[in-house]
Protein backbone atom coordinates (compact mmCIF):
# COMPACT_ATOMS: atom_id res chain seq x y z
CA UNK A 1 0.00 0.00 0.00
CA UNK A 2 1.06 3.65 -0.75
CA UNK A 3 0.55 5.00 2.07
CA UNK A 4 2.66 2.35 3.80
CA UNK A 5 6.02 3.80 1.97
CA UNK A 6 5.24 7.71 2.73
CA UNK A 7 8.08 8.42 4.63
CA UNK A 8 8.86 12.71 6.28
CA UNK A 9 12.48 13.47 6.51
CA UNK A 10 14.35 16.54 7.44
CA UNK A 11 17.19 17.80 5.14
CA UNK A 12 19.88 19.95 6.60
CA UNK A 13 21.63 22.12 4.52
CA UNK A 14 25.07 20.40 3.61
CA UNK A 15 28.00 21.81 4.85
CA UNK A 16 30.04 22.09 1.64
CA UNK A 17 30.15 20.43 -1.89
CA UNK A 18 32.37 17.13 -0.32
CA UNK A 19 29.60 16.35 2.42
CA UNK A 20 26.92 16.76 -0.75
CA UNK A 21 28.70 14.67 -2.99
CA UNK A 22 29.90 11.78 0.11
CA UNK A 23 26.80 9.96 -0.96
CA UNK A 24 27.39 9.42 -4.59
CA UNK A 25 31.52 8.57 -3.52
CA UNK A 26 30.56 6.54 -1.15
CA UNK A 27 28.21 4.30 -3.34
CA UNK A 28 29.74 4.88 -7.07
CA UNK A 29 25.87 2.82 -8.54
CA UNK A 30 24.24 5.84 -6.96
CA UNK A 31 24.67 7.75 -9.91
CA UNK A 32 23.07 5.33 -12.52
CA UNK A 33 19.56 5.98 -10.50
CA UNK A 34 19.35 9.63 -9.72
CA UNK A 35 19.11 12.77 -11.36
CA UNK A 36 19.49 16.74 -10.69
CA UNK A 37 16.34 16.71 -8.26
CA UNK A 38 17.37 14.16 -6.06
CA UNK A 39 20.43 15.08 -5.72
CA UNK A 40 19.33 18.94 -5.12
CA UNK A 41 16.97 17.73 -2.05
CA UNK A 42 19.77 15.61 -0.82
CA UNK A 43 17.18 12.62 -1.05
CA UNK A 44 18.81 9.82 -3.54
CA UNK A 45 16.16 7.19 -2.52
CA UNK A 46 14.00 9.06 -4.59
CA UNK A 47 15.68 7.65 -7.28
CA UNK A 48 14.88 9.74 -10.90
CA UNK A 49 12.38 12.20 -9.48
CA UNK A 50 10.60 14.92 -10.73
CA UNK A 51 8.74 17.77 -9.38
CA UNK A 52 5.33 17.55 -8.08
CA UNK A 53 5.66 13.83 -7.41
CA UNK A 54 7.42 13.42 -4.11
CA UNK A 55 3.99 12.25 -2.26
CA UNK A 56 2.46 9.59 -4.79
CA UNK A 57 4.06 6.99 -7.25
CA UNK A 58 3.58 7.83 -10.35
CA UNK A 59 6.08 10.10 -12.08
CA UNK A 60 4.42 12.86 -13.69
CA UNK A 61 6.27 14.65 -15.88
CA UNK A 62 6.50 18.48 -15.57
CA UNK A 63 4.55 19.21 -19.00
CA UNK A 64 5.32 22.97 -19.01
CA UNK A 65 8.81 24.10 -18.20
CA UNK A 66 7.25 28.04 -17.11
CA UNK A 67 7.85 29.80 -14.04
CA UNK A 68 4.72 29.83 -12.97
CA UNK A 69 4.20 26.02 -13.63
CA UNK A 70 7.31 24.89 -11.92
CA UNK A 71 6.59 27.19 -8.99
CA UNK A 72 3.43 25.45 -8.46
CA UNK A 73 5.14 22.16 -8.50
CA UNK A 74 7.48 23.19 -6.23
CA UNK A 75 4.65 23.89 -3.67
CA UNK A 76 3.15 20.51 -4.50
CA UNK A 77 6.42 19.29 -2.99
CA UNK A 78 6.03 21.07 -0.17
CA UNK A 79 8.98 23.56 -0.83
CA UNK A 80 8.55 26.86 0.02
CA UNK A 81 9.97 29.51 -2.73
CA UNK A 82 12.80 32.08 -0.48
CA UNK A 83 13.82 35.32 -2.02
CA UNK A 84 18.22 35.30 -2.29
CA UNK A 85 18.65 37.28 1.22
CA UNK A 86 17.27 34.24 3.04
CA UNK A 87 19.83 31.67 1.69
CA UNK A 88 21.73 32.24 4.44
CA UNK A 89 19.63 31.94 7.08
CA UNK A 90 18.11 28.76 6.36
CA UNK A 91 18.98 25.51 7.94
CA UNK A 92 17.21 22.87 5.84
CA UNK A 93 18.29 21.84 2.27
CA UNK A 94 17.91 24.70 -0.35
CA UNK A 95 17.71 24.09 -4.03
CA UNK A 96 18.05 26.36 -6.85
CA UNK A 97 15.72 26.37 -10.11
CA UNK A 98 16.80 27.16 -13.37
CA UNK A 99 14.80 26.23 -16.94
CA UNK A 100 15.02 26.02 -21.18
CA UNK A 101 11.53 27.62 -21.25
CA UNK A 102 9.54 25.52 -22.24
CA UNK A 103 11.71 22.41 -22.91
CA UNK A 104 13.29 21.72 -19.67
CA UNK A 105 14.41 22.40 -15.80
CA UNK A 106 17.05 21.88 -14.14
CA UNK A 107 18.16 21.82 -10.19
CA UNK A 108 21.48 22.89 -7.90
CA UNK A 109 22.16 22.56 -4.05
CA UNK A 110 22.83 25.30 -1.77
CA UNK A 111 25.69 24.64 0.56
CA UNK A 112 26.73 26.45 4.21
CA UNK A 113 30.17 27.78 2.80
CA UNK A 114 28.05 29.65 0.44
CA UNK A 115 28.56 27.53 -3.00
CA UNK A 116 26.75 25.28 -5.00
CA UNK A 117 26.95 21.88 -6.72
CA UNK A 118 24.56 20.03 -8.92
CA UNK A 119 24.22 16.39 -10.79
CA UNK A 120 24.44 16.40 -14.49
CA UNK A 121 20.47 15.07 -15.32
CA UNK A 122 20.12 11.02 -14.33
CA UNK A 123 23.16 9.29 -14.39
CA UNK A 124 25.40 12.40 -14.24
CA UNK A 125 28.16 13.67 -13.20
CA UNK A 126 27.97 15.75 -9.53
CA UNK A 127 30.22 18.60 -9.60
CA UNK A 128 30.56 22.13 -8.05
CA UNK A 129 31.52 23.85 -11.51
CA UNK A 130 29.38 25.51 -14.08
CA UNK A 131 29.57 25.27 -17.76
CA UNK A 132 33.11 28.08 -17.99
CA UNK A 133 34.68 25.58 -15.27
CA UNK A 134 34.18 27.97 -12.34
CA UNK A 135 32.77 27.18 -8.76
CA UNK A 136 29.56 28.10 -8.13
CA UNK A 137 28.69 31.15 -5.91
CA UNK A 138 26.15 32.59 -7.14
CA UNK A 139 23.28 30.88 -9.06
CA UNK A 140 21.72 33.91 -10.71
CA UNK A 141 25.45 34.41 -12.78
CA UNK A 142 26.89 31.22 -13.12
CA UNK A 143 27.21 29.75 -16.71
CA UNK A 144 24.63 27.11 -17.20
CA UNK A 145 24.94 26.28 -20.68
CA UNK A 146 21.51 25.53 -22.08
CA UNK A 147 19.87 26.72 -19.09
CA UNK A 148 19.18 30.59 -19.34
CA UNK A 149 16.06 31.45 -17.04
CA UNK A 150 16.76 31.27 -13.15
CA UNK A 151 13.67 30.89 -11.52
CA UNK A 152 14.25 30.78 -7.65
CA UNK A 153 15.36 29.10 -4.84
CA UNK A 154 12.91 26.96 -2.71
CA UNK A 155 13.48 25.22 0.59
CA UNK A 156 13.04 22.52 2.46
CA UNK A 157 10.02 23.37 5.25
CA UNK A 158 11.94 22.86 9.06
CA UNK A 159 9.42 19.64 8.95
CA UNK A 160 11.21 18.09 6.47
CA UNK A 161 9.35 16.95 3.10
CA UNK A 162 6.65 13.63 2.75
CA UNK A 163 7.97 11.16 -0.07
CA UNK A 164 7.76 8.06 -1.45
CA UNK A 165 11.34 6.09 -1.75
CA UNK A 166 11.49 4.75 -5.83
CA UNK A 167 15.12 3.13 -5.08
Amino acid sequence: MLKDRLQQRQISLCANFEAAARPYTDDLTLYKHTNCYSYALGLPQLGIAVPGSLASFGQIYPYMFTAEHMRKLMAEDGLIEIDHDALAQSNTQVIGLVIKEYLSGHFLKYHQDGTWSQQDGFGGQITNRDCANQIITDLREANLGYYDAFIGYFKVPDTGLHFIPRI
